[in-house]
């Protein structure tokens, strides 16, 4: 966990990368790569846009709604 989540400092927020605790985190074992390759999907993808288009923050939201139904599964 040593790179800034890029989406998070994209909605201003400083935080470092959660690797594989985050749901945008992915393991590409299904191209052929040779061995799996593992990285942040939005970056993968480049989802984050020019400032302000709106698609960062609703990322953002996507994630804390699935963490927090995946913190109430597990109480």
């Amino acid at each position: 966990m040593s790179e800034s989540c890029e989406l998070r400092a994209a909605n201003g927020i400083p935080a470092y990368c959660e690797e594989e605790l985050c749901i945008y985190w992915r393991v590409v074992d299904h191209l052929d790569l040779g061995a799996p390759v593992n990285g942040c999907a939005i970056q993968y993808f480049q989802l984050l846009g020019e400032e302000g288009d709106g698609l960062a923050s609703w990322l953002l939201s996507v994630k804390e709604r699935v963490e927090g139904v995946k913190h109430v599964r597990e109480d």
